[in-house]
């Protein structure tokens, strides 16, 4: 068995970059609505994959081996759609879900023939046999078991495994579940989970604030900065000596020189610069970087992105998100885009005049930067100390901070794949958090899933809500002390006279339990 991984987070199963996923149906191929609303075609593919021994239960799932190569495959499996004897009835599905789905990828990834940007394939599940299933009444017995039988079968097959969740209750009880097996996240040494933890106390107390730079959206297929002026490159069909001398220049300076040439382009009918940028990083599906940032809890948010990968997961994770300076401001929580977004490629901030521009026109923004470095623990992710973006912002780090450390954990701190000696000398502002000691093409990659599953972990250790504690479903998972406080609780509810109730304090008592799961009672 190998060192797999089970992530959980928040989000839309369709909407998730991932290798393969598992589409819940029944022997009769029925396939729930919202899953042919979400992903037209869906139907046709599945009518037109009929399997003789998936209908006899000689088997238990099957790929849709005619999907595109190029979007995460459904495996349908064979879940109970109308009742349960007991929760292991869950257990079979899950677990040949995960080895057909692993021995399929490994094909795609053979007949792709290209190295695939994660080292460990990942596999996305949702939450399955507590609707139709009828194991509602036990849904903490589900999560539980899911929960052990992923991270078993996983192993087994040398995969990880995200389990998608929507609901919010379910996501605070797998976090908890998680919490009490310390060796879940046995990949990550003493050192980073210390640093998770203290992270975690900041995300708690409502102080980190996640800076986000391209790295956080590779994990769904994004060019990384190298990769997208490349792209611009090949476009602007350069000849060899150019793209020769293009290459040896800065990331601004060759964005200049590019845009001058899609402008000349431009002039006989071409696409614009700025268009052709927003084309090649507009994407409509988030990997698990993105996922697990926006199942943080964090009410800001900053990125230097111009793709909406964020946005996106963040609004499936139940926290949608105002966008400064172009969205609206119609929710509390928002996320400030720097340099622009898609959604607007004129805004889209690139070459040096671009900088320039932005310096003069867009102080009210850096203001807010630097207001929030003030108060705030910024965790920058998704960054490179090569990466001349990352530079722009740390001089403004160095201009907002006192030349004191606020505290001992400093005012930011900063994920990166590999180590550097140097590194510190460079930014002594930033505490600096290696995933790897080493840098290399292959130990990069290995570092970007050590980076995700110090995410995740960082994720679990923020989560601090008990919204299950009270609810119906979960009972049966709580420990004896929980067990125990539930009907404390419950009983105190019972107790309660209206007038009681109806003071300032009942009022205040009522919403801390309803927080805790209690039920609303009926007017």
């Amino acid at each position: 068995m190998g060192e797999s991984h089970v992530f959980v987070t928040r989000g839309s199963l369709t909407n998730f970059a991932c290798d393969a996923w598992l589409l819940p149906t029944d022997r009769t191929y029925s396939i729930a609505g919202h899953w042919r609303e979400a992903l037209p075609g869906l139907e046709s593919v599945v009518a037109s994959s009929r399997d003789v021994d998936f209908a006899s239960g000689a088997k238990r799932a099957q790929p849709l081996d005619s999907w595109p190569a190029d979007e995460p495959m459904p495996v349908l499996t064979a879940v109970p759609y109308y009742g349960i004897s007991s929760v292991e009835d869950l257990v079979p599905p899950l677990s040949e879900f995960i080895r057909v789905a692993a021995e399929q990828v490994e094909r795609r990834r053979r007949a792709a023939n290209d190295d695939p940007s994660r080292p460990v394939p990942l596999l996305a599940m949702p939450l399955f046999g507590t609707g139709g299933g009828g194991a509602g009444l036990v849904r903490g017995d589900v999560i539980q078991r899911l929960l052990q039988e992923a991270r078993r079968a996983a192993a087994e097959s040398d995969v990880d495994v995200a389990l998608i969740l929507t609901n919010e209750k379910d996501f605070a009880f797998a976090q908890e579940l998680r919490k009490r097996q310390p060796d879940w996240w046995k990949p990550l040494d003493r050192e980073l989970k210390d640093h998770a933890a203290r992270l975690g106390a900041h995300a708690r107390d409502g102080k980190l604030v996640p800076f986000m730079g391209a790295g956080v959206s590779m994990s769904a297929g994004a060019p990384s900065w190298d990769n997208l002026l490349a792209a611009l490159a090949k476009a602007a069909q350069l000849s060899p000596p150019e793209s020769k001398s293009l290459k040896k220049r800065g990331h601004l300076d060759q964005a200049g020189i590019l845009r001058s040439l899609y402008e000349e382009r431009s002039d006989a009918g071409g696409r614009s610069f700025n268009q052709s940028i927003a084309d090649l990083v507009e994407l409509k599906r988030y990997g698990l970087a993105p996922a697990l940032l926006a199942s943080l809890g964090s009410r800001e948010a900053i990125t230097l992105n111009y793709d909406e990968l964020f946005e996106f997961a963040s609004a499936d994770a139940g926290v949608p998100r105002s966008v400064i300076p172009d969205g609206g401001g119609e929710n509390d929580d928002w996320l400030l885009k720097l340099h622009g977004s898609v959604t607007n490629p004129d805004s889209i901030v690139l070459t040096r005049d671009d900088y320039l521009g932005f310096n003069a026109s867009r102080n009210a923004l850096s203001a807010l930067v630097k207001a929030t470095l003030m108060t705030q623990h910024i965790l920058f992710v998704g960054f490179g100390l090569a990466d001349d973006h990352f530079h722009e912002i740390l001089h403004d780090v160095k201009r907002a901070l006192p030349p004191e450390p606020r505290g001992k954990d400093g005012a930011a701190t900063a994920l990166m794949l590999s180590a550097d000696p140097l590194d510190r000398r460079m930014v002594s502002q930033l505490n600096l958090v290696p995933m790897n000691e080493e840098s290399s093409e292959k130990s990069n990659a290995a570092a970007g899933r050590t980076l995700e599953i110090f995410l995740d972990l960082l994720v679990a250790l923020s989560t601090d809500s008990h919204s299950y504690l009270l609810a119906e479903g979960y009972e049966g998972a709580l420990t004896e002390s929980e067990q125990s406080l539930r009907e404390t609780l419950l009983d105190l509810t019972k107790r309660l006279t209206d007038d009681e109730a109806q003071s300032s304090g009942g009022v205040r008592l009522r919403e801390m339990l309803a927080e805790l799961g209690a039920p609303t009672p009926s007017s």
